[in-house]
């Protein structure tokens, strides 16, 4: 095993490594940095020092702070090398451009078990305005259609919908829903929370992912961040981010709150000139001021200012999205043992979707969020002056975000007056009417906080027989809450009547500081990182961890288990492991639900007018939402080839207690009155009797279940030297299958009024799809001049969508005094029951799956000794116009975009 270390501003004497500032070495394929402390170099012998290299050879340890500021131990075999280059502080990276140094990574590159790590250079890939974009080079993404008028999330390996969400293709649904909601994302370590977005109208009626608050426009499409969907990848801006490391499988036992997949984000501060940015793309422009400071003691600041505006359609300002951030981040270490990461942001963000002027009747969405959270990452060394305690280290984060979120829609109504219901409690009562024509409006104002804590002892150590175990013991805590004044407006149109002996679901304000309670979830895990290196050269690395949740008072055990077995130049891989997701707010104080019928309208104009309404209210909180849960299991292959390293992953992944919808069959006692009429004088009704009345609610359950199966590869190849040229390739395959758990039916009323059934039962629906993705990277890299120019391919090679497979027969039915009964299978093709029959459909395959498509997309990057940096970027370079077999134009094709970043450096 052989370490090359590069480190800035070493101190040597005769007795050794005294300090050492700037460290960066390559451990086992994997770029670290951080700091040596007093120390650091342990039992090394010198062999041999030449200008600024030196040779290492013993049995020996290095300890440094790593990028988290977390003290980490390498341990160097007897009989094994350390190369060692001591950089001068005139050639220190501080002072250089990025890419005039040739070691620049410049792709995406897979790590130890199923972590990728995009950094350096390569988060510069794609043009990027927030952390979403840059997570588009990953293994199954693709380049996106470009607008930042709709919120981004992303989702891995699966074929359930769009990857990082695009123009026009949100998708909605439980399949994809699921998904979304299960991606983790991590600054620091310190979690980041959509938990607590209460940001809907229509929770108690809607499903648990539902699009809410969006519009159309001749100007674009305008979707704002939505609840349950996880967090809004456009609010994460890329300055001052060090490296992003993405976990598609499965992580160890300190992450949890997740189904899908982790995204750790580490931000770094460190002396650095002012530097200004600009960028444009399509009617979206972004600057930027960034400042690093060195202060005394191994202190450093950094401070950015960052506003970016953006219009669905540069043509119109109907709909547009403006993002505002503000960052400080400081960082600490002492010579007694601590180390400090403290960080402050200030944010806003707006979505304005207007009018149009030729459409009266048109929608106004208005979107205004302010959000502030502060987070500390903060560890105590306690191996000082030689001793070797069994914990080394102890860490502890801690963050805490408060948001405002004010929604506001509103648009024209004229329908005439119309009586709508307003009761919170049950009874029969006088309803008042709208105006013959008013704005309708509705509100949504939350006020969400969310607290994050973690707190881990960690030690390393190495038995007599040679195993090195790095262990960790610890527990977090989160606690979510939302003290917004809640939904409220006028009547919704779907809440009004225009005849008696209608009914339908009601909407009412909701209040969320009086009637939502915090969540809690407690956490305590335990995980042991074990390394064996063999006589023959072959390494065992084993990763143990347990985790136990208690979400909302619901516990989970989570085993997860990592490991790896390197035989030279070939390595096999595995790993599985049991990941939940606690529900949000939004899922499960949905208020009540309340069913409206309208008994009775009458008018006399000039003189009354007298609606008879009957209200019925059912509790409507889901208290005993579950988490959901996830089974994660991946095997995989790596190889060393002369010219490339290769990964090869299968894996799969199995979603169970999902949230869905289940439609829930009701009955009420409906009134049945005697109306007075006499002369001008308002009417009065009295109750004489009651009869039976069917209808059906929605509630929100854990009953989805989902199965992602495929294969992943990814190829690293190494510089071309003649022709300063690096490679990249990554391929995947995904099948996705999903279905409502037995019992959840669909219930629908016959399109024909039947004098036998109110309704019949039905099996839900199931889905099945398939995808097969390739990208290629070819990156120039001229570090002599600062120059880059990179082609970025996009291949997609299959996209199947399996739809109109419904059962068209019912399984039962619900007769119209209530009872329900089910149909024998053998029963179900009777022709007594044609009534119920739905209309068949054929079964048919959407999206592409006899013809394939490729993009292609250019960047080229210019640094100038100057201080200024230049990026140009072209997508669908050559103008290509994607259509599917259909003749259809495929949605995931992105069209021909430029835009350009300028950056100066003082």
């Amino acid at each position: 095993m052989k370490l090359s270390l590069l480190a800035g501003a070493v101190f040597l004497t005769a007795g050794g490594f005294l300090s050492a500032q700037k460290v960066e070495f390559f451990h086992n394929g994997q770029l670290k940095k951080g700091e040596l402390v007093n120390g650091g170099l342990k039992e090394c012998k010198e062999l041999h020092k030449k200008d600024n290299s030196m040779v290492l050879k013993g049995k020996c340890q290095i300890v440094f702070l790593n990028a988290d500021n977390k003290e980490e131990t390498i341990i160097i075999n007897e009989g094994d090398e350390l190369q060692l280059q001591i950089l001068s502080p005139k050639n220190s990276s501080r002072e250089r451009s990025e890419i005039r140094i040739e070691g620049v990574q410049l792709t995406a590159k897979k790590k130890q078990f199923s972590e990728i790590s995009i950094q350096q250079e390569a988060l510069q890939n794609l043009q990027s305005f927030s952390i979403g974009d840059v997570l588009q080079q990953l293994p199954g993404q693709y380049v996106q259609q470009f607008d930042n008028t709709q919120f981004k999330n992303i989702v891995f390996r699966t074929a359930s919908g769009a990857s990082v969400t695009g123009s026009g293709n949100i998708p909605g649904g439980d399949d994809f829903g699921n998904r979304a909601f299960g991606v983790q994302l991590m600054v620091n370590d310190i979690a980041l929370s959509n938990n607590e977005n209460m940001q809907s109208y229509d929770s108690a009626n809607s499903g648990p992912f539902g699009i809410s608050f969006n519009t159309t426009t001749n100007g674009g499409n305008l979707t704002p961040s939505q609840p349950n969907y996880g967090v809004d990848l456009r609010e994460i801006s890329t300055e001052n981010i060090e490296s992003i490391e993405v976990i598609q499988g499965v992580p160890d036992a300190k992450y949890g709150d997740l189904t899908s997949g982790l995204i750790k984000v580490t931000t770094i501060a460190k002396a650095s000139p002012l530097r200004l940015d600009a960028a444009l793309r399509d009617g979206t422009y972004q600057v930027g001021v960034t400042k690093g400071f060195k202060l005394k003691n191994n202190n450093a600041l950094n401070v950015s200012v960052g506003y970016m505006n953006s219009l669905s359609d540069p043509r119109t300002s109907l709909v547009g999205y403006d993002r505002t951030n503000a960052n400080l981040l400081w960082s600490s270490r002492s010579k007694s043992g601590f180390s400090n990461k403290f960080s402050a942001s200030f944010s806003t963000n707006t979505s304005k979707g207007k009018r149009d002027p030729d459409d009266l009747d048109g929608m106004i969405i208005n979107v205004d969020n302010k959000s502030f959270s502060l987070g500390n990452n903060i560890s105590y060394n306690f191996n000082r002056n030689g001793s070797k305690p069994f914990f080394r280290t102890i860490s502890a984060d801690v963050g805490i975000s408060y948001s405002t979120q004010l929604t506001e829609r509103r648009y024209w109504l004229n329908q005439g007056a119309r009586p709508y219901g307003n009761a919170t409690a049950d009874g029969v009562y006088y309803a008042p009417y709208t105006p013959p024509s008013y704005e309708n409006q509705a509100f949504s104002d939350g006020k969400p906080l969310n607290i994050f804590t973690d707190l881990s002892v960690n030690g390393s150590k190495m038995t007599a027989s040679k195993w090195v175990h790095m262990y960790s013991i610890g527990a977090n805590f989160r606690y979510g809450n939302n003290f917004g004044k809640g939904r409220y407006g006028t009547a919704g149109q779907f809440t009004t009547f225009n005849s008696a002996g209608q009914g339908s679901n009601g909407m009412r304000d909701f209040n969320y500081r009086d009637h939502v309670f915090a969540t809690k979830q407690y956490a305590f895990y335990i995980q042991d990182n074990i390394t064996k290196a063999f006589a023959n050269k072959h390494i065992l690395r084993t990763n143990l961890g347990l985790r136990y949740d208690l979400q909302n008072s619901f516990s989970t055990y989570s085993p997860r288990v990592n490991t790896s077995y390197q035989m030279g130049k070939f390595s096999v891989r595995g790993g599985f492991g049991l990941t939940s997701k606690a529900p949000s707010l939004n899922q499960i104080y949905t208020a009540p639900r309340y069913f409206d019928f309208l008994l009775g309208d009458y008018r006399l104009p000039g003189y009354y007018s007298a609606a008879i309404m009957q209200t019925v209210v059912t509790p409507g909180d889901n208290a005993n939402l579950k988490p959901s849960r996830s089974w994660k299991t991946e095997v995989g292959l790596d190889y060393r080839f002369p010219f490339a390293t290769v990964n090869l992953t299968a894996y799969y992944n199995r979603l169970f207690d999902g949230f869905t919808t289940a439609s829930v069959h009701k009955i009420m006692d409906k009134a049945k009155v005697n109306v007075n009429i006499s002369g001008t004088e308002v009417p009065t009704f009295e109750v004489v009797g009651i009869e039976k009345f069917n209808y059906l609610q929605n509630r929100i359950v854990n009953g989805y279940s989902s199965v992602d199966k495929g294969l992943e590869l990814m190829a690293s190849f190494k510089k071309i030297e003649a022709l300063n040229l690096v490679i990249g390739f990554n391929a995947s395959y995904v099948e996705t299958s999903g279905h409502k758990d037995e019992g959840l039916y669909k219930i629908t009323a016959p399109k024909i009024a039947d004098k036998d059934y109110e309704y019949g039962i039905y099996n839900d629906t199931r889905n099945k799809s398939s995808m097969a993705r390739a990208s290629f990277s070819f990156d120039y890299h001229l570090a002599s001049s600062g120059l880059i120019i990179g082609l970025r391919t996009d291949h997609f090679l299959s996209d199947r969508t399996l739809n109109g497979a419904n059962d068209i027969y019912p399984i039962g039915y619900i007769k119209h005094d209530g009872t329900s009964e089910m149909i024998p299978e053998n029963d179900r093709t009777n022709p007594k029951y044609q009534g119920l029959f739905l209309k068949p459909s054929d079964e048919k395959l959407s999206g592409l799956y006899n013809k394939t498509l490729h993009n292609v997309h250019l960047r080229v990057t210019k640094d100038f000794l100057s201080g200024f940096r230049l990026s140009i970027y072209v997508s669908n370079v050559f103008n290509l116009k994607a259509y599917d077999e259909r003749g259809a134009v495929y949605g995931n094709f992105t069209s021909t975009s430029f835009g350009g970043n300028i950056s100066y450096r003082f």
